[in-house]
């Protein structure tokens, strides 16, 4: 088993409670942690019994951009979901969004959460 990262991946999307929050687009930062087993694809060189880690930022990118959520942890929560069941290969999941606009005296607001396979 392997531990696949994309760390701070940069999405731009309209997320939040305050009435500025919905009308304009904020950064979020992701790190996607994909506990993967790499074995089948190291001996055959093979990215299909892997992970395409591009993919999956793109996945991110398009699918957050495409939620019209409030809270980061409805956003979180159906990502986790979505990920799982987009790459087979994907045992353990866990995210970090950091938000950096969401507390004016701090650096970030940040929510983590898991999800493994059943």
């Amino acid at each position: 088993m392997a531990n696949i990262l994309i760390e701070d991946l940069a999405v731009d999307t309209v997320i939040g409670l305050c009435e500025w929050e919905k009308h304009t687009e904020q950064r979020l930062f992701f790190d996607i942690d994909m506990q993967v087993d790499i074995s089948d694809a190291a001996r055959g060189d093979n990215l299909e019994a892997s992970v395409d880690y591009a993919c999956v930022a793109q996945q991110v990118n398009d699918f957050t951009q495409a939620q019209q959520c409030l809270l980061l942890e409805t956003l979180i929560e159906r990502l986790l979901q979505y990920l799982l069941e987009q790459h087979p290969a994907i045992q353990d999941l866990t995210i970090t969004i950091r938000k950096p606009l969401a507390i004016q005296a701090a650096h970030c607001a940040a929510i983590t959460s898991s999800l493994c396979r059943a």
